[in-house]
């Protein structure tokens, strides 16, 4: 994220470069199944595409969004991992 933030600062206007990253990203989302903030990443692309600076800025906030919204959410998930401990350590059933 802090990657594209920089991009979207340092090189304005630089769809190309823009693009890469948020397909670097997408890819990302794409492989732990996080949809909605991959369906972003392709709005941010698809204005990349037609040279929507507005655009982009503005999927790049929805972007930023789905990324806090799922990093709530996997910070949880990790935190309810780390009360039931290693997996080894739970019973079995008995048979």
């Amino acid at each position: 994220m802090s990657n594209i933030e920089q991009a979207l600062e340092k090189y304005p206007r630089d769809f190309n470069r823009w693009d890469t990253y948020m397909q670097q990203l997408k890819g990302s989302c794409s492989s732990i199944g996080a949809s909605r903030m991959k369906n972003e990443c392709m709005s941010f692309r698809d204005s990349c595409g037609q040279g929507n600076v507005e655009g982009c800025m503005r999927s790049f906030q929805k972007v930023k969004r789905e990324h806090a919204v799922l990093r709530q959410k996997l910070e949880s998930y990790f935190q309810l991992l780390r009360q039931a401990g290693p997996a080894g350590a739970a019973t079995r059933p008995v048979m």
